[in-house]
């Protein structure tokens, strides 16, 4: 059983036009392959935080004692041994939700989803592909505003993640804009997309 792990950083739920997208490309794939499991976790809805200092002396403790099982590593473990990563999330100031990049602080561990040697950062990650889709307010594609997709496709490669795809809506807040005919062209695409993904 392969398995897909699903990141909903949609914090407006039903409402959220991402999520829309998100849960099209899910079905699809859902539909198609019986033989994945999916766990979705709510970003928002993990009891997890950003990092103080008390929290990082206690990760820098635990990791310096080579105390990888620790419960307070639960997630990077489940990132790293998921087959597939799919995310839903938003386009928010120029990027992501606090909540995915907390998230995305408390999986990037040394020696779980990553390394590190002489010759520079390897990834440690089982994932063969990331999924990412989003809505976006404005026009931001190919310019250098846009550091959501960038930021992960990044990560894709510090993780060790091979392949990186991406799905959006955009333009959809400005002023005349055909939101049925942009989402539905997005739905779309999630789809044609989702049906080309294979593990």
């Amino acid at each position: 059983m392969k398995k897909v792990l699903v990141l909903d950083a949609c914090i407006r739920r039903e409402e959220s036009r991402t999520k829309k997208l998100l849960d099209r490309a899910v079905g699809v794939m859902k539909e198609l392959h019986e033989d994945w499991s999916f766990e979705i976790l709510e970003v928002d809805r993990l009891s997890i935080r950003f990092f103080d200092q008390e929290s990082l002396m206690e990760r820098d403790r635990l990791l310096a004692e080579g105390r990888r099982n620790h419960p307070r590593f639960d997630l990077a473990h489940q990132f790293a041994e998921a087959d597939a990563i799919v995310i839903g999330a938003p386009f928010w100031d120029l990027s992501i939700p606090a909540a995915l990049k907390v998230y995305i602080e408390n999986i990037s561990v040394d020696g779980i989803t990553f390394g590190c040697n002489a010759e520079g950062l390897y990834g440690k990650c089982k994932a063969q592909w990331m999924y990412f889709l989003t809505t976006r307010g404005c026009a931001f594609e190919n310019t250098d505003m846009e550091n959501g997709a960038r930021y992960l496709e990044g990560l894709c490669k510090m993780f060790g993640i091979d392949a990186f795809y991406e799905v959006h809506a955009e333009g959809l807040d400005m002023e005349g804009a055909e939101i049925s005919r942009l989402m539905e062209a997005a739905l779309a695409e999630a789809e044609h997309v989702a049906e080309g993904l294979v593990l």
